[in-house]
Order: structure tokens, then sequence, then C-alpha cells
């Protein structure tokens, strides 16, 4: 809100100022996208807009779209996702004997939908008969907003969180469990050293009667309880893993069961030592479970919960310079008969750059879409009498390095076209800089006259960016990610778009030149439709752009 007041009053002074001025002389609008034209000596000109992109889908590296939200859905949420319920996965396993058991906590859908809104203020002033220079300042605001949805039948999972991380009386029922076993274990143990020594002792008769079942069974048991220590926690004050299988699962039923079972054939020996509680068994994992997975700190990554996000703050601020080169039109394009043509060559500093992601955020919008950087571009304009023109604008790009924080995921974990799961462990972020490819834009627009005042056109633009090259520039936390990790993750860097433009201009500067308005300005309508892409980096955007610019002679020619 601040940078928007701020271009509020910068945008209020310089209206003022340009108010006591005469009119200008400039020549006529040629509607929509850049062109050739530069204004005339000691014409001002001011621009303000407003850009609005929508945005829920992006393209994958062979150019198919996906729901933004891709990435970040799981028909299983499982080990793949989360190496602590990969581990769980054997523990279940041997616990409930069932071979191949895939611990998950549902099915993950999130739906997400990126929209911003961009200010854009600029000034221009010809300071020669072919030279314009001016700046460009944009004050912007991106939002994300995701739409969770978890276990949406309430059946999906077979894990949740292991209770006893968090509740007192479950840790205690499963140590209470363990210690039951190991007592069971170390009785039958003992009980079988007596009675093979003094097999008229009381008791011996069912252990004597099966010595090689006896001793089986506490092999058994042994390795049961030290899989439920593993699991659930219990010896020591160990709290176990931080999942374990549903209450209502089959998987803890046939837990329970096998205590049963334990039970029993203790029993037939003489030791009762176990009762019939099984461990504290998990609840089905909910919306409310993500967000504490996710922000607490006893699971390991520090992330703000699933939630819409807004990013305020600048955007681009740019100088640049415009200069025709080549002419045959002159200053006025109102009168021209048969072809023409004009070429014009400008260059451009950004200096600043787009805001830095923040890694704690699941979805981090960002203020801009590009670092500090120059660019050149070739404007030439094409004249087939004062109703039809063309413009062909050709652009290269460099970007600056930057240097940030973020987190990146394993090489061999999940993604979808090349974007990887959001949630990341903390221990996984790395401080690692980008060196930006070079980019490369072209863009061709017809025009038509439809009156002295209103022009109507479309472009089609292409948009091709080269790799970026990444390198780790230093750890920024515990560690864990390795530079192969980054490497696997910015390998698909290159990206492609082509978009579609329609839009039309109303403009008063003929009618000025003329002495038939007091007001030069010109307002243009833009609608922008992305219609192909290559690359994770491509959204399928829509877009539509409102410019106001205002003309005024400060000196020279009236």
């Amino acid at each position: 809100m601040v940078h928007r007041r701020l271009v509020t009053r910068a945008l209020s002074a310089l209206v003022a100022l340009l108010a006591v001025a005469s009119p200008a002389a400039a020549q006529r609008a040629l509607g929509i996208g850049g062109d050739a034209s530069t204004l005339p000596v000691g014409t001002a000109r001011v621009s303000a807009g407003i850009v609005w992109d929508r945005a829920n889908e992006r393209y994958d590296g062979d150019g198919t779209l996906r729901s933004l939200g891709a990435n970040a859905s799981a028909a299983s949420w499982n080990g793949r996702y989360d190496a602590r319920l990969a581990s769980a996965s054997p523990l279940v396993a041997s616990l409930s004997g069932f071979a191949g058991f895939d611990p998950s906590l549902g099915v993950l859908s999130i739906g997400r939908r990126d929209a911003a809104q961009d200010a854009a203020l600029g000034v221009e002033l010809g300071v020669l008969r072919r030279l314009t220079v001016g700046a460009r300042l944009v004050a912007a605001s991106h939002a994300i907003e995701p739409n969770l949805v978890l276990n949406a039948g309430r059946v999906e999972g077979t894990m949740g969180f292991n209770p006893a991380w968090a509740n007192s009386a479950a840790r205690t029922r499963n140590a209470t469990l363990v210690a039951q076993f190991d007592s069971a274990v170390a009785q039958t143990g003992r009980r079988i050293t007596q009675c093979q020594a003094t097999p008229a002792a009381a008791g011996c008769a069912p252990v004597l009667a099966n010595v090689a079942g006896a001793q089986t069974l506490v092999g058994q048991a042994t390795t049961f309880a030290t899989a439920l220590n593993q699991l659930y926690g219990g010896r020591a004050g160990a709290a176990g893993l931080p999942f374990v299988p549903l209450a209502n699962s089959a998987a803890q039923a046939a837990i329970n069961q096998r205590i049963l079972g334990f039970r029993d054939q203790f029993v037939a020996f003489g030791n009762n030592a176990l009762d019939t509680q099984g461990p504290s068994a998990a609840a089905l994992f909910s919306r409310a479970d993500v967000d504490t997975l996710l922000a607490d700190s006893l699971y390991g990554y520090l992330m703000r919960p699933v939630r819409t996000v807004h990013a305020y703050g600048l955007g681009d601020v740019s100088v640049h310079a415009k200069a025709r080169v080549f002419d045959m039109v002159g200053d006025d394009t109102s009168s021209i008969h048969g072809f023409a043509v004009r070429q014009a060559v400008a260059a451009s500093v950004r200096l600043t750059g787009s805001s830095t992601p923040d890694p704690s955020e699941p979805f981090a919008p960002v203020t801009g879409d590009r670092e500090r950087g120059i660019a050149l571009q070739s404007f030439t304009d094409l004249f087939y009498s004062e109703r039809w023109s063309a413009t062909v604008v050709v652009g290269i790009e460099q970007s600056a390095s930057a240097d940030y924080v973020t987190r990146v995921a394993a090489a061999d974990s999940p993604e979808v076209g090349g974007v990887p799961f959001p949630f990341v462990p903390a221990s996984r972020e790395l401080r690692v800089s980008r060196q930006p490819g070079s980019r490369l834009d072209v863009a061709v627009t017809p025009r038509v006259a439809i009156t002295r005042n209103i022009r109507l056109g479309a472009t089609w633009s292409l948009a091709r960016q080269e790799k970026d090259s990444w390198s780790l520039a230093g750890p920024a936390g515990a560690g864990g990610a390795t530079a192969a990790d980054l490497t696997a993750w910015t390998t698909a860097t290159d990206w492609s778009e082509q978009r579609l433009s329609v839009g039309g201009t109303y403009s008063t500067v003929e009618a000025v030149r003329r002495g038939h308005a007091r007001v030069a300005f010109d307002v243009t309508y833009e609608h922008q439709q992305t219609v192909s892409g290559s690359g994770w980096r491509v959204a399928h955007l829509n877009r539509d752009l409102v410019t106001v610019r205002w003309y005024r002679s400060l000196w020279g020619r009236r």
C-alpha cells in the first residue's frame, strides 16, 4: 500500500506540472504494443497503467497443460514424500504381517490460483528530435490462493500422527505395552533355563512339554517388541516414529490381534505379563494436521500453513532510451501516402529485481518476474497509407545473477512436470546462486485505424529463455541437500511462450495537433492470452492491461 501511495502522489505531481504546459505537438499514437515512435523535442509523456494477471495452469517441458497445484497433489501421500513414512513401512509390515505395506497419510489435492495486480507509472521526455529517454516504476501485488483438500472420502489414509509425540497418556500406554513384552520375554526366558535345570519345579510342565516352542516365542516376541518400540515408542521415553497406523485400519487391527496371540501363547507357558490393550493408534489425517505437520518444530518442516499469501512491493524500476535510426514518416503519421518504414532501437536498464521467495512458505509469491538486467530492442514500423500499419519488435535481454536461500528437494523426490513437491524439510535449505539465461522476445503487431482517433490491433509474441546456470553459494541451514540435488532440481529451466493479444487505443493527440481538442492523451485496453508454452516456468496466463498516457509540450515546437 505504501508503494501505491507513492505512485499516486508522484503521478499527481507530474500531472499538475504538465497541466501548466502547452498542449503537445506529438504524432498520433499507433495503438497497442510498442512502436518506433519517439517524442518531439521538449514533449513529455506520463503513463499510468494497471495490469491484471490470472492463472491456474502451467505448462510442462513438453507443452502439456497442468494445474498449478499438480505438483502439490498426491494420489497417495506416502513414503515417496516423507522419509519417515517410508521408514515406517517395514515396521508396520513386520508387526502386522502385511507384506509390502504402503504407509499413506491419504489423498492430497491442492488447487491453486495465482493473481497479480501491478500499477505502473512511466515518464518520458523527447530530448532530441529522434531521441526519447524515460523511466518506469511498477508497484506490484501478487497473491497465491491454494485450496487444500485431504481425504475427502474420509477413508483414504492408512497412517496418522503418532499420539505419543504430543500426548503423555499415549506415551505411557506404549511404554507399558513394551515393558510388558520385555517382562514376558525375560520371565519366560528365565523359566526355560530354570525348568531345564530343575524339571520338577512348579509350572515347568508346559515349558518342558514344548521347549522349542517356548524358545521360538521368546525370539518372536523380542523381535515384535523391538519393532513396537521403533514404531510407537516406549523404552526409555522413546516416542517412536511421527506416523503410526490408524485406529480403525486393517494394519492396526492386525497388530492388535498379534498382541492378543502373543498374550495367549505366553499364558500357555504360565506367563500373564501381557494384557489385551494394544498401542496408541492414530486418527485420520486432517487439514489441521497438515498445518501442524508444517508448522510444529517436532516434524522438521518449519513452514507456514497452507494459506493465501500476498506479496506487495516494488516490481521493475527501469530507465530507457529510444532513438529513431531510419525514418520515411516524419513526425506526422496522419498524412502517409503509400508505403513507409521507420526504424528505432532502444536500450533499457532494469535497476531492481524480483523479490526473494520465502522458503518457509509452501506457496511463496514474489513481486516482479525478472532480476536486474539490461535489454536491447529493435522496432520496425511498416505503414501503408495512414490506415494500415504494423510493428515488428525484436529484443534480447540478460538478467544479472542473484543469490538467495531456498529449499532444494532430493533428486529422487516426486515431481510433476519438473516441479517438485512443495513441502520440503528445513534441513534442506541451501543458499544458491542463479545466473538467468539470455532471453529473446519477438512481437508482431498489425493495426488498423478505424477513425483518426481509434485504432485496433492484435499482437503475436514469442519469448524464449535459455537455461539458467545454478551453483551453491553456501549452506544456509543444517544441510541435507547437495549439489547433485540442485542440479536435478534445475535441469529444465529453459522455456518458451507464445501469446496472442487484442486491443485498441483511443487517442486525442491528432485532435490536439489540429486544434480540435485541448488535452492530448490516449487510452489503451489490451487482453493477452498465453496460447502455447514449454517449460514449468510458463503459466497459462490471462492478462488485461489498461494504460492512460498524457502528452505535454514543455518547450520546443508548440
